[in-house]
């Protein structure tokens, strides 16, 4: 029965929900700022094991009735979580370098340590409201991963933490309400409900002292400058979604300033008059020694109607065109800080995005950008698409990016006017090579394959990071001797031709050429060739965007931290079981096993789902932040009306409940995987309004069905009088569902994103087979 004090549990419940996932999101943006993509991963994967853990934890050493959790327990472990968060962003932003991953993992684990402790204890001790429990929780989460978005461009990521550790304080205070004097508990929410406003009110303020960036070789920005005398100076920070930017100048030159994001993907901003009739032969040797910059140098003027830059972040290739006479150029940017630094240090860099005409500046994924628009362009120029960092906000997502897929490339030859070219810079030789075979795929698709191939490429090679050009149409051979007399001019120390049609061949022979060669000959050498490079060269696709995974196979980091979580899990559902099978009857430790094998599967397919969704998704709505946002929101809103209303259905008979559930599941699922790359490809033309729309249409359902299998499972365990293995049941769901996370990327890099889905829906079909089977629950 639902008492006035059972109902008082809802609220904490929503609230630590809240603050729990918005805290996780916050700490992969943070993840982000102190370590490189491997280490961030592996640490946030092990910390938010912690929620499962928590359960075990719960499960073995607090043994709690009902009247002394809700007065000691939950008010305790509620006050450590959020004395847990206060200390982590602390302690990071005041050490001067955090002394390694394993300190800052001890700080990360403590909040979802907790966090799985209560939990684990309310869906203990109240069991009977599995339902309403589950949706409360899901609505909390709903809350937390919207408010996360908002929360960080807002606030910032250090008083992000702040905001969610007060939370969590206003948690316990709702919980002890009821047992302390009025005076009391309106004192105490008054200062946290100040403490709040005073956050709110700040907003980027630094309270704090700063984030500390991570000295690592894939740091940018501990590495532009080799000299030890050079020192850098941040100059300007600001904080979304899509990490932290910085803008940073150096004391022994005044001409050039770099842009980081997440102290990494350096890039610059050069010092500009705004006068093109005045460039100083410095700026003009700066800008033009590079790779990028030398094609635009072949131009007539008929080729240089339009250019698409994709990501310039701080302005170099739009100066570029800027200086080269390019009549319209547009730049397509997702990071809206290194937008607004740019105009905002107007006075340094020209207003290149601010006082030319000429030039407009969009805030969008440049794929998606390409998909939707109808414009054709004479240059689309990308250099150095850098992902050292988790630039998604799930950062269980791990999908590099999709700009440079087969589709990708497809998608943007497509946009090339006749005499159009791609200007693509990479960081390396190997990068090169990769992308050189992801064009030849690319122009398989359209009908050029073989040597014709060869016709369309320009190759520039240097010390630092090479470029090719891709011509829509083949060159002409008037086209490379002109190329050719213009490449006669250019000063000896600026990045030089490699690679051009007709045997222009450049002034070095290297490792390029072996593809190249390739190219020449059958598509069946190409593959060969492929197949025994000491690297991993082969062209990516839309369902397997991992550009820059170098080696085949799986990453080591990643074998290393699926085996450590599955021992884990193994350890966490073994060493109990074996326990338990020593203490209860033989009948009721069988009726254990079905429960047991349900959270299991619950834990590793929705995940499993809740990421192919989230990587299907960022294409159509343009935005890694905007499709988190929609299927989060979607999915937990859903899932929470599911948990709500899924108590009316088969009320007495869970198991009947859970084998209708997950059917529908899976029929649904497969009609969403099958139809959604025609439903959203037609869609892409409209506005983000109703492709959100859309997107909520098209999930909801599935999100409904998806609310009910936990709580059901929940009352299984009730109905079958086993409500003391709640908690543990609640942490192995936990453990699982880290687990299902990293087999999730590990199926995307090898085999692809939908049969990641597919296999998702696999662990919903073993319910359903368990349902039918267990004819005795």
């Amino acid at each position: 029965m639902e008492t006035k004090t059972n109902r008082l549990i809802y609220f904490p419940l929503f609230l630590i929900s809240a603050s729990v996932i918005c805290f996780e999101i916050v700490a992969t943006r943070i993840s982000s700022v102190i370590f490189v993509n491997n280490y961030a991963f592996i640490i946030l994967s092990l910390a938010i094991l912690g929620l499962g853990i928590g359960g075990i934890y719960s499960y073995y050493k607090i043994g709690t009735s009902k009247k002394t959790g809700i007065a000691k327990v939950i008010p305790s472990v509620l006050a450590l979580l959020g004395f847990s968060q206060l200390i982590f962003i602390l302690a990071i932003t005041r050490m001067e370098n955090i002394s390694g991953p394993v300190v800052y993992f001890s700080l990360l684990f403590f909040p979802f340590f907790f966090a799985g402790i209560f939990y684990a204890q309310v869906f203990k001790i109240y069991a009977a409201l599995s339902f309403k429990l589950y949706a409360a929780d899901l609505a909390g989460g709903a809350i937390g991963s919207a408010g996360a978005i908002i929360a960080i461009n807002s606030l910032g990521a250090s008083n992000s933490v702040l905001l969610v550790s007060a939370i969590a304080f206003i948690s316990v205070v709702s919980v002890i309400a009821p047992h302390l004097k009025r005076i009391a508990s309106t004192s105490l929410i008054l200062v946290l409900l100040l403490s709040v406003a005073f956050l709110l009110i700040n907003g980027n303020s630094n309270i704090l002292p700063p984030i500390p960036i991570g000295d690592f070789p894939e740091k940018d920005f501990h590495h532009v400058y080799p000299d030890p005398m050079v020192k850098s100076k941040i100059i300007d920070s600001r904080w979304s979604i899509h990490g932290r930017a910085d803008l940073v100048q150096y004391n022994h030159q005044d001409v050039v300033k770099q842009l980081f994001i997440d102290g990494a993907a350096g890039s610059q901003m050069m010092g500009f008059s705004g006068d093109t009739e005045k460039v100083s032969s410095r700026l003009y040797n700066l800008l033009f020694r590079f790779s990028t910059s030398i094609p635009f140098l072949f131009l007539e003027a008929h080729e240089k109607n339009s250019m698409l830059v994709i990501g310039p972040g701080g302005g170099k290739e739009i100066l570029t065109g800027i200086l080269t006479g390019v009549d319209e150029i547009t730049g397509v940017e997702l990071n809206p800080g290194f937008v607004d630094m740019v105009k905002d240090h107007k006075a340094f860099n020209g207003g290149i995005y601010t006082d030319f005409p000429n030039v407009r500046i969009l805030i969008k994924e440049g794929r998606h950008f390409i998909k939707q628009t109808r414009q054709s362009f004479d240059l689309i120029v990308m250099a150095l698409p850098s992902t050292e960092q988790l630039q998604n906000v799930d950062n269980f997502a791990m999908s590099e990016n999709y700009l440079l897929t087969v589709e990708a490339m497809n998608d943007y030859l497509n946009k090339l006017t006749p005499e159009g070219r791609l200007i693509f810079t990479v960081h390396n030789e190997w990068e090169l090579i990769r992308l050189i075979v992801t064009t030849a795929h690319a122009f398989e698709k359209m009908g050029i394959d073989g040597g014709e191939v060869l016709k369309h490429l320009v190759v520039f090679e240097d010390d630092y990071t090479p470029s090719i050009l891709i011509k829509r149409e083949a060159f002409s051979r008037a086209e490379i001797a002109h190329q050719v007399h213009i490449a006669e001019k250019i000063p000896p120390d600026f990045s030089r031709i490699s690679y051009m049609p007709y045997g222009n061949s450049g002034i070095r022979n290297t490792r390029v050429d072996q593809v190249l060669n390739v190219l020449k000959t059958e598509k069946k050498s190409l593959q060969r060739y492929v197949n025994e490079h000491p690297y991993n060269i082969a062209p990516c696709s839309d369902d397997s965007p991992y550009f820059y995974k170098i080696n085949k196979g799986l990453p080591l980091y990643l074998v290393w931290l699926f085996v450590s979580i599955a021992v884990l899990n193994l350890a966490l559902v073994f060493i109990p079981l074996y326990r338990i099978k020593k203490k209860i009857v033989r009948e009721k430790f069988r009726m254990l096993g079905i429960p047991l094998l349900i959270f299991i599967c619950i834990g590793l397919g929705f995940m499993m789902l809740e990421i192919s969704l989230f990587q299907k998704l960022i294409l159509f709505l343009g935005s890694p932040t905007i499709a988190l946002s929609i299927l989060l929101s979607t999915l937990l809103a859903g899932m929470g009306a599911g948990s709500y209303y899924g108590k009316y259905i088969y009320v007495n008979n869970p198991r009947k409940l859970l084998l209708i559930s997950t059917l529908i599941i899976i029929v649904l699922g497969i009609i969403f995987f099958t139809i959604h790359p025609f439903v959203l490809n037609k869609l892409l033309v409209f506005s983000l309004g109703i492709r959100a729309f859309i997107c909520v249409l098209m999930i909801l359902p599935l999100a409904f069905f998806l609310g009910i299998p936990f709580p059901s499972a929940i009352k299984l365990l009730k109905v079958g009088d086993l409500d003391d293995y709640i908690p543990w049941m609640y942490g192995i769901n936990g453990a699982m569902s880290v687990l299902s996370a990293v087999i999730a990327v590990m199926v995307a890099m090898l085999l692809g994103i939908s049969i990641a889905f597919y296999i998702g829906l696999c662990f919903y079909a073993i319910i359903s087979v368990l349902m039918i089977r267990a004819d005795n629950v």
